[in-house]
């Protein structure tokens, strides 16, 4: 059994049932769900904000769609040093943008001066983001390396982190690509 996911940034998602190999009718099939999903793209800039806090306001987000399918967390500094947050979520349900970013003030004091913004997504869930097939058979452990395995010969470079939990509900993985470029 393989399960297939895009993968870049950040994946969340739980991964469930039987999967095959890309030529697989059901992967083709789940490849083309992740494709028409709905996005939502927000952008917080004029925020101070660490890592910790970017994944806290992300998973916050997360929380208030319904059903993710992925997620990619961008934090950005341009030549001045101001930073931005950008967060991409595809979901079967989505929160309204007005509504999303009264609870986000609310949730974060933190965000009360920054400007928020909240567009849909463009490109789809799957994107430019290179495949990956992961055999539901493996550890996690096992599973992480053939992730870290798959990146590095798709070219990937960066600070990769791989992180893997099996539940009831099924195996969420979230794989972050840190990568630091100056423009």
């Amino acid at each position: 059994m393989r399960t297939t996911i895009a993968s870049l940034a950040i994946l969340l998602g739980t991964l469930l049932g039987p999967a095959g190999c890309q030529n697989d009718p059901e992967v083709q099939a789940r490849m083309a769900a992740l494709a028409d999903m709905p996005g939502i793209t927000v952008t917080i800039a004029g925020a101070d904000l660490d890592h910790a806090k970017a994944q806290a306001i992300s998973k916050h987000i997360e929380g208030k769609a319904g059903e993710t399918t992925a997620a990619m967390v961008r934090m950005k500094k341009d030549s001045e040093g101001e930073s931005s947050l950008e967060i991409e979520l595809y979901a079967n349900s989505l929160p309204s943008g007005e509504a999303l970013t009264a609870d986000l003030t609310s949730a974060f004091p933190e965000l009360a001066g920054a400007t928020i913004s909240i567009a849909p997504a463009i490109g789809g869930a799957a994107g430019d983001l290179p495949i990956i097939e992961v055999s539901k058979d493996l550890s996690p452990e096992e599973a992480k390396q053939e992730i870290l395995d798959q990146l590095q010969a798709e070219g990937v470079d960066g600070n990769v982190d791989v992180k893997i939990q099996d539940s009831a509900e099924g195996r969420r993985i979230e794989v972050k690509v840190d990568k630091h470029e100056i423009h």
